[in-house]
C-alpha cells in the first residue's frame, strides 16, 4: 500500500520490487516497458514454462484520494477493528498481496501445471496496461489457459461483466452577443439536445435487452460531466462533456455510440451548419473495454467455485480487464477478497477474512496446480 500508484503516477517501483520478490522464489519474469513514461507490466511464471497455466491477474493501480476526508493516511496500511484501510486495499492490492505472499508455496509446491503472475498498469484509466500485455501473450509461442482476474467480489466467481467505454464529446458552435442569438450556434444548447437524446435512449435500451444477472440489469448511458460557454449574454462557443456507456455482454459500445452520432450528424450537424460552416460535434474515446461473457467461461467457472466454497456465479456492473483477455481466447473469471462497495471511498478497506479465505483459496489451487488436477481446458 505505500507504493502511491495512483494512475497519473508511475508504477515500475511496485513493479520491479515485485519481480524481485518473484524472482527469489525461483519464477520467470518478465517486465514489460509501458507505453508511458514509468509505467510497466510484469508476467511471470512458476513451475514448467513449456505448458499454458492458470494465470493470476490484478491491476497495480489506484485511483486518486485527492478531495476525499480519510480517517488515516490512505498510503499507509492501517488496521481497525479487523479491517485494513488503505487506498487499494479492496481494489485491489489486497489481492496481489495475497498472491505475492503465495508465491514462495506455488514454487515449493512442485507444480505440474504452471501459475502464471500478471500485474498491470492504468486499469483505473484506459486499460492500456492490459491492451499491451494480451498482445504480448496473444502472439507468444504459450499462452495462458486461463486467468483469474482478483477484482474485490468477496471471492465469489464472477462469470460476466459489463464493458465500460469513455468518450470525451466536444460541441463547437459560433459566438455571438446573445441579442442576435440568431445568428449564432449555441455550443451549450445542442450539447444539451444530445444529453436529451441519450436520455431517451436509455428507455429504449431498457426496453430491447435485460439480463437480470446485474444490478441495473440493462445496457446503461450517462452523461457523468458538462463545462461550456463563458458569460450569460454570449452564445457558447465551446462545450464539453463526458458519456459513458456500460454495455450488456452481447453488445458493443460502438453499437450504441453509433445511434449517437447517426442522431448527430442527421439531425443536429445540418442545423449548425446551416448558421456557422465551422460547427462540429466530435467524439474522443478515452477507453473502451469489452464485456466479460459468460459464454466463454463456463468450464472453469464450475472448476474454480468449489474451492473457494461458493455454489453459484455471479455478475457485476463494473469493468474489469477480463474482457480484454477473453478477446484473446484466455478463458476468465473474477474473484478477489474485499468488496467493490468500499472501493474508490475514502477509508477504504479490506477485511483480514477475507485476506485470509483468499489465501487459504490460493493454497487450495497450489495443491490442484502441484497434481495437474484442476481442468482448464473445454
Amino acid at each position: 500500500m505505500a507504493f502511491d500508484t495512483v494512475s497519473a503516477n508511475p508504477n515500475a517501483t511496485l513493479i520491479h520490487w515485485s519481480a524481485e520478490r518473484l524472482r527469489e522464489c525461483g519464477a520467470r519474469v518478465d517486465v514489460q516497458v509501458g507505453d508511458e513514461p514509468g509505467k510497466a507490466n510484469l508476467f511471470a511464471t512458476i513451475g514448467p514454462v513449456d505448458r499454458p497455466g492458470l494465470m493470476l491477474s490484478g491491476h497495480s493501480d489506484v485511483v486518486p484520494v485527492a478531495g476525499q476526508a480519510w480517517s488515516s493516511d490512505p498510503f499507509v496500511l492501517t488496521e481497525r477493528d479487523g479491517r485494513l484501510y488503505a487506498r487499494g486495499a479492496a481494489d485491489m492490492k489486497g489481492f496481489i498481496a495475497c498472491v505475492l505472499e503465495a508465491a514462495p508455496r506455488f514454487a515449493r509446491a512442485g507444480l505440474r501445471t504452471p501459475l502464471h503472475v500478471a500485474l498491470s498498469y492504468n486499469e483505473e484509466t484506459n486499460m492500456h496496461g492490459m491492451r499491451q500485455l494480451a498482445a504480448q501473450l496473444a502472439a507468444a509461442p504459450v499462452r495462458p489457459a486461463a486467468c483469474i482476474i482478483g477484482e474485490p467480489t468477496s471471492m465469489q466467481v464472477v462469470v460476466a461483466n459489463k464493458g465500460a467505454a469513455g468518450y470525451r464529446v466536444k460541441v463547437r458552435g459560433h459566438s455571438v452577443h446573445s441579442s442576435l442569438r440568431d445568428q449564432g450556434v449555441s455550443a451549450v444548447e445542442y450539447a444539451a439536445e444530445i444529453v436529451v437524446f441519450v436520455n431517451a435512449l436509455q428507455k429504449r435500451l431498457n426496453a430491447a435487452a435485460r439480463h437480470d444477472g446485474f444490478e441495473f440489469p440493462h445496457t446503461s448511458v450517462h452523461v457523468g460531466r458538462i463545462e461550456g460557454g463563458t458569460a450569460h449574454n454570449i452564445t457558447a462557443k465551446d462545450c464539453e462533456f463526458l458519456l459513458e456507456i456500460r454495455a450488456l455482454p452481447g453488445t458493443r459500445s460502438s453499437d450504441v455510440l453509433g445511434e449517437i452520432r447517426g442522431y448527430c450528424d442527421s439531425v443536429l450537424l445540418p442545423a449548425m451548419r446551416a448558421i456557422s460552416a465551422d460547427a462540429a460535434i466530435e467524439f474522443e474515446e478515452i477507453f473502451d473495454t469489452p464485456a466479460l461473457d459468460e459464454r466463454g467461461n463456463v468450464y472453469l467457472a464450475q472448476a474454480i467455485m468449489p474451492l473457494c466454497g461458493h455454489a453459484s456465479a455471479g455478475r457485476v456492473s463494473f469493468g474489469t480487464e477480463a474482457g480484454i483477455l477473453q478477446d484473446i481466447g484466455v478463458p476468465t473469471i473474477v474473484c478477489g477478497p474485499g468488496q467493490i462497495r468500499v472501493a474508490h471511498q475514502p477509508d477504504e478497506y479490506v477485511e483480514i477474512a477475507q485476506l485470509e479465505a483468499c489465501s487459504r483459496f490460493l493454497d487450495v489451487l497450489a495443491g490442484r496446480l502441484a497434481k495437474g488436477e484442476l481442468p482448464l481446458g473445454h
